[in-house]
């Protein structure tokens, strides 16, 4: 026994000192850098059980692994897929020069580690590998092409990196990855540079064709090298060498660096073994698109279609969804619309390759486009498998993805690096559809965008070429309720538009909408699974991982929020963006459409200040034609709605009018007031603050529901705290529950405990008597009570200033009555956009209730950019804040003066017609609309005269704010463009016509424009 344990020592001895010795001869001079002794040893001793293991070794450590696999195509791949999971802060392989000795295989050996992102600083933190003198070097060539990159920001970046990345790179590499992490700093997309080394055959060493050194801001952990590897292998390519560090892993602000040398498969050069073109533009696109789906499976794994066909095709689905699903929204599932296309493989690729046909901004031929949509027909028509309903579906299926490339005018898909797909599509695609489109989109809208990005969609829908509109973007807290918001975006878009289009009357801009649907529960659900192990290996403490997950995932959904929203703008506007000659100023974009388009954009739910200001700042860094009107209400030099209250001040007129057709005069009789919204928010905030400045002696607040809890007070809420919390911009669960009169009730949904694992208990506060008490709610409970108190309290008028959309629908309006079937309000003016649907305003009015819709009781916001357009255009940064307090009073009393006056016309009309209020709403805006467009039409081909005296141009400037005529009259004829101009005289005269005359007046418009030019 004794012999035989020597024997096998020895010759245990014999094979580690032959396959170490091994190493030392054929692994290159760099894996002695970066292994110690120890880790030698241990990938030694796998290596002698190599093929006993399957010619694939994971050796693992606290921070790091290890695995020994054979070189070749897809080697990265295979490793990468066991740590698709993991948070990777640096790769590195190194490859044999020969084949391991006594191996069947001729393959050579790659050894590659892993070293995982930690939050515990690692041993190279600081250590830089480089001397005093080299780094000199590096910031002197990098400062004398950057000057902004100072000294101080270069030593910290470099100690961040540490010597592990920068050890094996040259000073060449060095500073463009500096460069690289300087301009990624700023910019979301990514930021690369690409050397081709066209003597890689003579050069003795054989090095890789092609190096890429990158950086890229806020790019997520998990799976990203795996993605990286796919994309690599897909394209015919190999690592030859992989090194990457993220550079403030745990902030808003991390960056991943990465040097890349890629080599061709078959040692072949890069340029011949790939397209560098379509390799390059999907690597820009790799973190902004998943896969591990059916299309990939499907079409990009087989070959049918490359990556960013897939990548189109995934956009194509999306698009298609929001159309197809008001057919029915069981049978056009975003599931069925995939089964459909993966059922027929070969008509789907089919309508791929067309697209390039369409818009390969060198290849495209649309005579062949034509011949080739032909023959799409032709294959669907013969669609048979026998199931009569299903092909039926499948049809339509394939119909409607073809219709998005038949009715796109432009795209960035050809773009080289982008951060979303975009398309620029003909609102013709409506008509298109296979179902009556007009039930649900009763009018064409002027133009539709829609965007496809890293866990959103979004959609900009105008209803004319001149048009406003606010950028609201849609972020639900669970997936449950993103659900039922996905299904709704398009459909929300189009309507919030359609109804700006409605409110718009008073203004020369036409009505427009951009909504942004933000859904990443499942990036953040693995980019939370990586933080939390690595949160373990270092020894926190339970309690505070829970504290850090928290805060971690408050800031990863900020980081959501603003990426989706500057890669909405910045691909919205690659597609608007105009040179002087009216052609686009991107390349690679074929523009069907033939002219330039501009678009007014305003704050909306989720935008915040700081975005505001980006889109201003990037608008003018873009050279837009507009600038920085391109969004209203800025912080500085704009309007700040919420601060000024526009959009309640306009609700305001309606409700004290509405009130008086109620015969309560609301300056000396008491009226009772509920509310939507909270005092934190802009319209509902603001209109508590009317009630506090105007009624206070006669408004009574019985009861408000805000996203943290509702309320009810039977004798009325106590409108010093209600004010108090508007100031503070605090939720409604910080009004003072002891404050509460007897029999009221202040349910704080945020205030939770568990009672079981299965079971959540809510804090609703009680008033009986004099005394408070706490209730804790159970689920159902709580659903009730907060769903339905607000719409079950007794009062003289209701103001929904806040809420989603469809909040009030034909499915619970009934809610909205009291067990007798009355309605619990006699009158209802909705200062938030789409809170009640159409089918619950009619059945409301049916019963009798007074409603002012969105669409007029709304417009005061739409009115308030208008005219800070018109500041913009006629006004200096300075001289705005010089005079923005006579600038907004003038605002205020515009506002005023038109919600007036529709409000006038509106109750007069419901007395002389007996009509709905807000089919009379309907009827004015489609009147002041109908003759601003026959106006338009004829003032399309006057020049406009150059002097203030002419009728038209005084018809323009008594449109005017008295501060612009007062004090900038000379700049209105050479600061605002004709095309405005004509707008507002447009407007101007069609709203004077249809607010003095009333509804009943007909005559054609321009026939008698003369008169009314002269006020006749």
């Amino acid at each position: 026994m004794k012999k035989s344990i020597h024997d096998a020592l020895a010759h245990e001895k014999e094979a580690f000192e032959e396959h170490y010795h091994w190493i030392e001869e054929h692994m290159p001079p760099s894996f002695f850098d970066e292994f110690s002794d120890e880790q030698i040893m241990t990938v030694v001793h796998n290596l002698m059980g190599f093929q006993v293991q399957g010619e694939f070794a994971q050796i693992h450590f606290t921070d790091c692994s290890i695995v020994i696999c054979l070189d070749g195509p897809g080697a990265d791949l295979k490793v990468l897929k066991h740590y698709a999971y993991f948070g990777i802060q640096n790769y590195q392989t190194f490859v044999s020069d020969s084949a391991l000795p006594g191996s069947k295989a001729k393959d050579k050996i790659r050894i590659a580690v892993i070293y995982y992102t930690s939050i515990i600083d690692g041993n190279t933190k600081g250590e830089t590998g480089l001397d005093k003198s080299d780094l000199d070097e590096i910031y002197k060539n990098i400062k004398t092409r950057n000057k902004d990159f100072c000294k101080k920001e270069f030593h910290a970046l470099i100690e961040s990196i540490g010597s592990r990345y920068l050890r094996i790179l040259t000073k060449e590499r060095i500073e463009i990855t500096l460069e690289m992490y300087h301009r990624a700093k700023t910019r979301d997309h990514l930021q690369y540079e690409v050397r081709l080394n066209e003597g890689w055959a003579k050069s003795h060493k054989k090095g890789p064709s092609m190096q890429i050194v990158f950086a890229w801001k806020n790019t997520h952990k998990y799976k990203f090298l795996y993605k990286l590897a796919k994309l690599v292998d897909r394209h015919n390519l190999i690592m030859k060498n992989v090194n990457s560090a993220y550079i403030d892993p745990y902030s808003s602000e991390n960056i991943l660096l990465m040097s890349l040398s890629l080599h061709g498969n078959g040692n072949t050069s890069a340029w011949k073994a790939t397209n560098l073109e379509d390799f390059l533009r999907e690597l820009a696109t790799l973190k902004y698109f998943d896969d591990g789906d059916l299309v990939e499976s499907n079409f990009v794994s087989p070959g049918h279609l490359c990556g960013n066909e897939g990548n189109l095709l995934r956009s194509i689905i999306d698009l298609s969804h929001q159309f197809l699903l008001h057919a029915d929204v069981n049978m056009y599932s975003k599931e069925n619309i995939v089964e459909a296309l993966v059922r027929h493989t070969d008509i789907t690729t089919f309508i791929i390759k067309a697209f390039a046909t369409k818009f390969h901004p060198e290849n495209y031929s649309i005579e062949k486009y034509k011949n080739e949509k032909a023959s799409f027909l032709k294959k669907v028509e013969k669609i048979d498998t026998g199931n009569l309903s299903q092909d039926a579906r499948r049809k339509n299926v394939l119909r409607t993805a073809f219709s998005v490339i038949d009715y796109t005018l432009k795209t960035n898909y050809y773009r080289k690096n982008k951060s979303s797909l975009a398309f620029r599509i003909d609102p013709r695609i409506l008509t298109s559809l296979f179902y009556d489109y007009t039930t649900k989109f009763p009018e064409l809208p002027y133009g539709i965008f829609f965007i496809k990005g890293k866990s959103f969609i979004g959609f900009q829908v105008r209803f004319k070429d001149l048009s406003r509109g606010g950028l609201r973007t849609i972020f639900p807290k669970k997936p449950e309720h993103a659900n039922w918001e996905r299904i709704n975006i398009f459909s929300e878009c189009y309507n919030l538009a359609y109804t700006q289009q409605k409110k718009n009357k008073d203004i020369p801009e036409g009505g427009s909408k951009a909504v942004i649907f933000v859904e990443p529960f499942e990036d953040l659900s693995f980019e939370t699974e990586v933080y939390q192990k690595e949160l373990h290996l270092a020894e926190i403490p339970e309690k505070e991982i829970a504290e850090k997950i928290s805060t971690y995932h408050k800031g990863q959904r900020n980081i959501y929020l603003y990426s989706s929203q500057r890669s909405f703008i910045f691909s919205l506007m690659t597609l608007i963006n105009c040179k002087e000659d009216e052609s686009l100023k991107a390349s690679d974009i074929l523009d069907y459409h033939g002219r330039p388009e501009y678009i007014y954009l305003g704050p909306d739910e989720n935008m915040h200040n700081s975005m505001i200001e980006w889109i201003a700042d990037y608008s003018v860094r873009a050279g837009y034609k507009l600038g920085a009107a391109f969004i209203s209400s800025k912080p500085k030099y704009g309007i700040n709605h919420k601060e000024y209250g526009v959009t309640s001040y306009g609700v305001n007129v309606y409700m004290h009018n509405i009130l008086l057709y109620l015969n309560i005069n609301p300056e000396k009789d008491p009226f009772t007031v509920k509310i939507s919204g909270g005092p934190d928010g802009d319209v509902a905030g603001n209109q508590i603050y009317n009630l506090y400045k105007y009624y206070r002696k006669t408004a009574k607040v019985l009861a408000i529901t805000d996203v943290s809890g509702t309320i009810y007070d039977p004798e009325g809420l106590d409108l010093d705290e209600l004010v108090k919390l508007f100031k503070e911009e605090k939720p409604l669960r910080f009004y003072p529950a002891k404050k509460l009169h007897s029999g009221g009730l202040l349910l704080d949904i945020e205030a939770r405990k568990e009672k079981s694992a299965s079971q959540t208990l809510t804090l609703c506060y009680r008033k009986k008597g004099s005394k408070l008490e706490e209730e804790w709610l159970l689920g159902n409970e709580t659903h009730h009570l907060y769903s339905n108190n607000l719409h079950q309290v007794k009062s003289d008028v209701f103001i929904p200033g806040g809420g989603r959309p469809r909040t009030l629908n034909i499915k619970n309006y009934k809610n909205f009555l009291d067990k007798h079937g009355v309605p619990t309000s006699r009158a209802i003016v909705e200062g938030a956009n789409l809170y009640l649907t159409a089918e619950a305003r009619s059945a409301l009015e049916k019963l009798n209730v007074l409603i002012i819709k969105d669409s007029s009781a709304n417009k005061g916001g739409v009115v308030c950019s208008s005219l800070e357009v018109l500041c913009s255009l006629l006004m200096e940064n300075d001289e705005f804040l010089e005079n923005k307090t006579e600038l907004m009073e003038d605002v205020l009393n515009f506002i005023r003066e038109k919600a007036q006056n529709e409000a006038t016309l509106l109750l007069e009309s419901h007395s002389k017609y007996d009509l709905p209020l807000t089919e009379i709403s309907d009827r004015i805006s489609k009147k002041i609309n109908t003759y601003t467009y026959e106006i338009l039409d004829y003032l399309e081909h006057i020049q406009l005269p150059d002097t203030l005296t002419d009728p038209l141009i005084q018809t323009l400037v008594d449109y005017l704010l008295p501060i612009f005529q007062k004090k900038y009259k000379k700049r209105i004829l050479k600061n605002i463009p004709d095309m405005h101009k004509k707008a507002i005289i447009a407007c101007a005269i069609a709203g004077k016509v249809v607010y003095t005359k009333g509804l009943s007046w007909a005559p054609s418009i321009v026939d008698v424009l003369p008169l009314l030019i002269k006020g006749d």
